[in-house]
């Protein structure tokens, strides 16, 4: 599993600051290595937390963090709040068979979302009940899918819609082990490369933490 540290952006993007050990934020560049005192954690739930805040810089340029339990991690106009997964060595490639079976054993009835877990394992999620937007415990997400084409049995028998999936898929985490970002949206293509070229990446893909 990842170390996952936790950066703050600002609205436009330009200026991004990284929890340190003690509390206090340094200056960074968003999603960049680890560096001495950076606060990381292995446990998802815990990064989670500190999603669940809110970031001030003062006029002298402090950073500090607050608790807002009710605040999702991006707010218009406000610092947003990220974990930033940090891995070392290789990462496996994504099973189609397993998106397959994931989507034949799917409800038709309701929305589910398609996910990619942080070990590339494909599940599903209910939107209502597990929001994915910024979530450490997922690599990617697709978009929330209901009727037999998308979720069940006919959909999972459809080899167009479930390679496009997968190439999609591909695509996100590949994206994903190559920024640290979590929970990026592969509703569609991310990178312009067919499945083969996707997986020989995957695979030559080296983490330095």
């Amino acid at each position: 599993m990842p170390k996952y540290s936790i950066d703050a952006l600002n609205p436009s993007g330009t200026r991004t600051w990284r929890l340190q050990s003690d509390g206090s934020w340094r200056k960074a560049r968003f999603a960049e290595p680890l560096a001495g005192e950076d606060y990381t954690t292995k446990d998802s739930a815990e990064a989670k937390g500190w999603l669940a805040g809110h970031v001030e810089k003062d006029w002298r340029g402090r950073v500090t963090w607050e608790a807002a339990p009710d605040r999702g991690p991006f707010a218009p106009g406000e610092i947003g709040i990220h974990a930033i997964a940090h891995r070392e060595g290789t990462a496996r490639v994504p099973d189609r068979e397993a998106l397959k079976r994931v989507l034949a054993e799917a409800p038709s009835e309701g929305r589910r979302v398609v996910c990619l877990d942080m070990d590339g394992n494909f599940l599903l999620r209910d939107p209502e009940a597990e929001p994915v937007a910024g979530d450490p415990r997922l690599a990617a997400h697709g978009d929330s899918l209901s009727g037999p084409a998308y979720l069940g049995p006919e959909a999972a028998a459809n080899d167009r819609y479930v390679n496009e999936t997968y190439r999609n898929f591909l695509g996100a985490w590949y994206q994903h082990l190559r920024s640290g970002r979590v929970s990026l949206y592969a509703g569609e293509p991310i990178w312009d490369l067919d499945t083969a070229s996707l997986m020989a990446r995957i695979q030559d893909w080296r983490g330095a933490g």
